[in-house]
């Protein structure tokens, strides 16, 4: 188990290629399955529960349920302020995570990025991908 103090995101942080790739996809340079590669073998950082052998879930009502992961230290400690954490590639955390759950990269960041493969079937998360990057693009222009 380890600790991340409360540390200044913007302080010397080098950025993650995960951050990077998620702002790709948005801007439309590369598509969402780019970034579900590199998920899977980027290491994350989430916050440790009290309690063992459980996950910190956000419920958003009709938006869903959700766990919150980062692609940094510094975004966690943002997040969160000084904490206990756990680090993990993104596919042995979606092992963790039960079905129904969304996983959430780096809510506070403009590159934020839902990671829906536990959440819902595959078809509805290619539709949805669909609608959210011509709604972002439209938004942008």
């Amino acid at each position: 188990m380890s600790t991340v103090p409360g540390v200044d995101r913007d302080q010397g942080e080098a950025e993650s290629r995960l951050a990077q790739v998620a702002r790709d996809v948005w801007s439309g340079v590369r598509g969402a399955t780019d970034f579900m590669d590199t998920f899977a073998g980027a290491r994350v950082y989430v916050q440790r529960p009290a309690e063992p052998g459980r996950l910190l879930v956000v419920d958003l009502g009709d938006r869903g349920s959700w766990l919150v992961a980062f692609s940094t230290l510094p975004r966690l400690a943002h997040h969160v302020g000084a904490c206990d954490y756990f680090a993990t590639t993104g596919a042995d955390l979606l092992e963790l995570v039960p079905p129904g759950i969304g996983v959430m990269i780096d809510p506070d960041d403009e590159h934020r990025f839902p990671v829906l493969a536990r959440m819902a079937p595959p078809d509805l998360i290619t539709r949805a991908w669909a609608q959210a990057t011509s709604r972002r693009t439209v938004t942008a222009t």
